[in-house]
Order: C-alpha cells, then structure tokens, then sequence
C-alpha cells in the first residue's frame, strides 16, 4: 500500500492528548487520548521514536519491518508508525545486571587505597574547610553532595578499615553545614511560586533577571538543582537515620521530589512530572523560557543524578512506590541517554558528522548544538556529560562508549595531552577515563585541581573502582602504579 493511501486509511482516527501509568517497577504505559470515526473501525497510527521501538511489549513495528511507514522526526532518528486497535503503548525497561546502590559495585582493592594513600586523602578532605555559601541552590547542592559523599566514603570498610571515628566526625561536621538548609536561611531562600505551581530561588525577585541562578526562577534546572540535594541527603538518612532533624529535612526533599518529579494528579500544589518527558524518555533543562529551537537538555548526567537520588530517596525511607518510580525513570533516562546524546561509533540515530563527535552538546528539540551554554572547549561539552561524579556514571556511560569518547576526542585534547593540572575539567576527564585506563588516571589525579563538585578522595575512590579488562586506551602510555607513586 502506498503510503499516501495509509495515511488516508487511518486519516479518521487522531491522537487528542495522552497519559501516563506506571505497572511496575519495571514496567509503564502511555495511553493516548483519541477522536474520530475510525478509531474503533481502523484503528490508530501513531508513531514511536527509536528508543520505544527497542523496549515497546508485543511485536512493534520497526524501520525494517515490511511496509513500515518511518518518518525523520528533527533530532531523535528514524519514527516508525505503530498501528494499535487499543490506544495504549506498554514498554518494559529490564533491570539490567547494573546494580543501584550508594557504593560503587566494585570495591578498591587493598593495594589501590594503600598505594593511592586514599584514606590520608580523605581524612584531609573532611578536616579541610567546608562552606555552603555560595548564593546558589545549584552550586550549594554540589558542596552538599561532595560532602556527603565524603562520609559516604568514611562509612566503606575497605577505605576505613574498622574505623568509625572519621565517620562520626564527618555527619557531626555535615548535619551542622546543612541547618540553614533546614531553616530556610541559606541565600537565596526557597519560596513557593503560586503562578507556575513550584518550589524556586527567591533571586529572581532580588535581581530582576530571569537569568539569575541559571533561571532557577523560571523553572530552568530545577532537576540539575534539587537533584543534588535529593541524592546527598539519601547519603546522610542511610548514615544517620535517627539524627534528630531528619524530620525537618525530610519536609523538604519530599517538597524538591514533588516540585520536579511529582506523579500524582491529586497534588493541587505541584503539576505531574514538571520536568520528565515520558515520551521522550528524559528531562528537559528549560522550563517556562521560550527557545527559538526548542526546548533542550544539556547535562544528562545530572539528569540521571536527579532520578539516582530519587531511587535511594525512597529506599533510605522505605517509600517502595517512590523507589521504584525512581528506578524506572532512572532507567529509561539513561537508556534515551545512550540512545540520542552519548554517541558510539556505530549510531544510527545521527548523522557521521555528529556521531564522530560522540556526543551531541545542548540537545534541542529541533537541532543538536556541539557546544555548551558557557564554554567553547571539547573538555567542557564532554565533561558536562560527566557531573556529578557518582557511582550511577557508568549506567549511561558503558565502557565502549568510554573508549571510543576518549580515543578519538578526549585523548587528543591539549589539556590531557599536557596534562595541564590547572584546568578542573581535567579531574573529571580523568575520573572517566579510569573506565579503560585506571593506573593512568590513578596516578594523575593525585595533583590534579579538582572540579568544584569533586573531591579528591572521592575521584580516587571512584576511579579505583572503574576498570575494566578486554579494552584498550590510547595514546598515553601506562606505567606500574607502585613505581609512579614511589617515584614522587
């Protein structure tokens, strides 16, 4: 049939709105609002992106399918049309072998944390100065989650040893970091918008710009900001459950969940979903700014930071519901991830002149743009991709994609190739490249400068526990561990 006469045949039946449920934990549904003669006669035509094809139940139709009506949408690849006598679409996202915990999957090997001097490391980041003064949810939210991830860390055994100390010391010096947190006395205050139905930054009102704080008031971000707050306070209820003012923190990482990621239609105080698009598969960066190309997503990494924290969120408060819509969320995230912004060299989904770039930058819906909102330098556009660094990384960014970034890009840029310690980019493009080259990276992020989210002893920790065999790294070459560190 030819494809004008498809359209004529299911021309009747059109699609009005729609909605989501979740089945399961690993499991949801989309099901369309329609209108027309044809709906019950024909049935509907409708189209579904790459990523839906993959995990979409039943036997959809995909590009190669014979007859298959694909369409090119802007940005996302090939969109192949699903005819259904029913209007609901089910997908199930698998819990993959990956595991989702606050720990690395992987522990350091005794011989790494000795050699690395990991724990002196980490005593000196948790004695050193600490502050949450930065006049911005977004950068205060990555001193909070550095920070915890540092007691985090004082709370490994094969890092501390039998020591519980350090640990005490750590959530006795956080818990009396964060109390402006709890009061709402950390600048700028929170407030409630009852325009846009949301939790924002008061800045926008002391400024006048609708740029402060990245547009924190205009709802840009809100899953980059509050996610970081989400996933360290998961840290510190799974280390000090019964702290006195875990009540009080509670209140407001349930109102952070419920501004961002809030599932319920009853909520008369938050719309459903405000950032996630369940259609799309992942969040959107701006929020009520009009984009001449429509809206865009440019740190995927803190996106998926966002649903991390939602999943230990709900574990750490025994809220199943809460951890398993955070899973799966988690999960289809960083499978749209994979699918549309970090690149292997064999996607389909763009075209080579983007493909070979192995990530897109600031993906907008109707274009792809290699570049950042703030840098021009490769380093920035592919470490945007790389913040927070956290266990939960490695979900979107697998080993493969890992080489292939940093052979053909990352390998060649100046600041590796120098290993220029002044620029803090260079920490995390080392911490990533500990996927495919872990004594390389071990050695030099000993003097590194680290990113302002990152500590020291947490890049170490993490790198330590990256490596993986069966893959090969270049150009730098890669001496014995124990030689390097005696030799300085």
């Amino acid at each position: 049939m030819l494809r004008r006469h498809v359209y004529d045949k299911y021309a009747s039946c059109m699609v009005r709105g729609g909605s989501v449920s979740m089945e399961s934990r690993t499991g949801y549904s989309l099901t369309w609002e329609t209108e027309g003669t044809g709906c019950d006669s024909e049935g509907l035509l409708h189209f579904a992106l790459p990523h839906q094809v993959d995990t979409m139940s039943g036997t959809p139709t995909k590009t190669d399918t014979s007859g298959a009506i694909v369409l090119h949408s802007a940005a996302r690849g090939k969109m192949v049309g699903q005819v259904t006598t029913t209007p609901k679409w089910s997908f199930m996202e698998p819990e993959a072998d990956f595991k989702i915990d606050f720990y690395p999957v992987r522990k350091p090997s005794p011989l790494v944390v000795l050699e690395t001097d990991m724990l002196r490391t980490l005593q000196k980041d948790i004695i050193d100065d600490w502050d949450m003064n930065a006049d911005s949810w977004y950068y205060n939210g990555k001193y909070f989650q550095k920070y915890a991830s540092l007691c985090l860390m004082a709370s490994d055994s094969s890092v501390v040893g039998a020591d519980t100390l350090l640990l005490a010391y750590c959530l006795e010096k956080l818990e009396a970091m964060i109390e402006p947190v709890l009061n709402n006395t950390l600048s700028p205050p929170l407030m409630y918008d009852t325009l846009y139905s949301g939790l924002i930054s008061s800045s926008i009102f002391k400024t006048g710009s609708i740029y402060t704080e990245f547009g924190n008031g205009m709802y840009n971000d809100h899953h980059y900001h509050y996610g970081y707050f989400v996933v360290a306070s998961a840290m510190l209820k799974h280390l000090d459950p019964t702290w006195s003012r875990m009540p009080e923190l509670e209140k407001i990482i349930w109102t952070m969940l419920r501004d961002v990621a809030n599932p319920s239609a009853d909520d008369t105080y938050f719309p459903r979903f405000r950032h996630f698009s369940w259609y799309l598969g992942h969040s959107y960066s701006h929020g009520v700014t009009s984009i001449d190309s429509g809206k865009d997503e440019e740190s995927t990494s803190e996106d998926i930071n966002f649903y991390y924290g939602m999943t230990l969120w709900g574990r750490v408060t025994g809220n199943k519901a809460v951890e398993d819509l955070g899973s799966l969320m988690l999960r289809l995230d960083a499978r749209a991830v994979r699918t549309y912004f970090l690149l292997k060299s064999d996607n389909t989904i763009h075209p080579p002149e983007i493909v070979r770039n192995h990530v897109t930058g600031i993906f907008f819906d109707a274009k792809v743009y290699y570049n950042t909102w703030f840098l021009d330098e490769k380093y920035a556009i592919h470490g945007i991709q790389m913040i927070p660094v956290s266990p939960v990384n490695e979900l979107a960014r697998t080993p493969e994609f890992v080489e292939q970034e940093w052979n053909d890009i990352l390998s060649k840029e100046e600041i590796v190739i120098e290993v220029n310690t002044t620029i803090t980019w260079l920490s995390l493009l080392l911490v990533n490249a500990a996927t495919v080259n872990q004594t390389d990276a071990l050695y030099k992020l000993k003097n590194t400068t680290m990113d302002d989210g990152l500590s020291r002893s947490w890049a170490l920790y993490n790198a330590a526990t990256r490596c993986r065999d069966g893959l090969t790294l270049e150009p730098s070459a890669t001496l014995d561990l124990a030689l390097q560190l005696q030799s300085t």
